[in-house]
């Protein structure tokens, strides 16, 4: 979040399980960080499963790049 408060585009992945305290985070050190929400949970995981999430969240990566660029 540090990051994005200095002008920096650094989009952080987190669970849908964790969302709510990093919304909270970011209100108390007011700031609108650019989110890559994934499914919960991430650990245990078998390859094929985490390499489905992967490629899930590089999407919205690619998405979130583009738009920091002023490309959408």
């Amino acid at each position: 979040m540090e990051l994005e408060r200095r002008g920096v585009v650094a989009p952080l992945v987190v669970t849908e399980t964790f969302l709510p305290l990093v919304q909270a985070q970011a209100r108390a050190r007011r700031v609108q960080p650019r989110l890559l929400v994934v499914p919960h949970p991430v650990g245990g995981l078998n390859e094929a499963e985490l390499a489905g999430r992967i490629e899930g969240a590089a999407a919205e990566l690619l998405r979130v790049a583009d738009e920091a660029r002023g490309l959408s």
